[in-house]
């Protein structure tokens, strides 16, 4: 697996894998409204773009050049996205996706590190040394759903 820096090209992959990964994974921990809500975000093709082109947003890619999973941060600290295709779950995609970003913060000389995390992704960032600031409902179109503020302090 090859971490790479992002780019706009990639946008249709990322679309597809965030939209996927939301449908078949995230599924087992919210409702098929919450669901849609979430996904439709996916269409939102600019703010992909804005993000790519403003934050440190890298891919997990495979030989194939198959793009496994992706993850983003903010100049100020924030994890903002992090998703993983449903078919490279649990083979340390994750892992290395986070290990990123969490080198990338170090290497801004950042305090530490704030992600907004789903139900399903909760335990994986408390396996990474993220601790939960708060649980929280956030808005989506008019749909509410629940997620966790979360932190990790960076020595």
């Amino acid at each position: 697996m090859h971490i790479r820096k992002a780019d706009v090209s990639d946008i249709p992959a990322l679309r597809d894998l965030f939209q996927s990964t939301i449908r078949a994974v995230n599924s087992k921990d919210y409702n098929p409204e919450q669901i849609a809500a979430w996904a439709g975000r996916g269409d939102r093709l600019s703010s992909l773009e804005k993000r790519i082109n403003t934050q440190y947003f890298y891919v997990a890619e495979t030989p194939e050049k198959i793009i496994a999973g992706f993850a983003s941060l903010e100049e100020d600290g924030e994890f903002d996205m992090m998703f993983v295709h449903k078919d490279f779950q649990r083979q340390g995609v994750a892992t290395l996706l986070a290990e990123q970003i969490i080198r990338k913060a170090k290497a801004l000389a950042l305090p530490s590190v704030t992600a907004y995390v789903s139900i399903t992704a909760k335990p994986f960032f408390e396996r990474m040394g993220f601790n939960v600031v708060q649980a929280q409902t956030v808005d989506i179109d008019g749909v509410t759903l629940n997620n966790y503020k979360m932190n990790l302090e960076i020595s």
